[in-house]
């Protein structure tokens, strides 16, 4: 017998998920944000859980979006979707709970493996494509902001392939 899927609701720039069973199994996998009747997923969340056939996700015209409609919508919305997208699916196919790094001026932050259960995050992860470098200068930005916070920094660069590769950056005091 088929498992049945979670049903979100596209909702701007995320997929909320109402149903309780839904929001059980996905927050107990530690996706989303749980609200008090609902669970509020970001659309790179949202993606991945669509890409595991764990969710599907109806627009707000009550019509079920593939994989490709959900990703072109979120794209439209997001210039660095594709990038980020797969440096969070990297992440999570490694086992690490991705949760949004917005309010720390990243794209993501990472828990340890060990303890899923642990309050603060230990990593910042600030995503670049290796076909548009930055300045030292921002990147120097994003070493002190995790430094101040008391997290390490990790530069995630997405190839032209889609690989990704991970720098460990750090603030060193002579």
């Amino acid at each position: 017998m088929a498992k049945k899927q979670i049903i979100g609701k596209l909702s701007d720039e995320r997929v909320l998920v109402f149903d309780r069973d839904g929001i059980s199994k996905l927050h107990s996998k530690r996706y989303g944000e749980l609200n008090d009747n609902f669970l509020s997923l970001s659309l790179v969340e949202a993606l991945y859980v669509v890409s595991k056939n764990w969710l599907r996700v109806k627009d707000k015209r009550n019509k079920f979006l593939s994989f490709e409609e959900l990703y072109d919508y979120a794209h439209q919305i997001e210039e660095k979707l594709c990038i980020r997208y797969l440096v969070y699916k990297d992440l999570r196919n490694r086992g690490y709970t991705v949760k949004t790094g917005l309010k720390y001026g990243s794209d993501f932050r990472l828990y340890e493996r060990s303890n899923i259960d642990e309050v603060h995050s230990t990593y910042l992860v600030k995503v670049f494509s290796e076909e548009k470098p930055c300045d030292i200068s921002e990147i120097t930005g994003f070493v002190r902001v995790a430094h101040s916070v008391r997290k390490k920094l990790i530069v995630a660069i997405v190839d032209a392939d889609g690989d990704v590769v991970y720098y460990n950056m750090s603030y060193l005091k002579p």
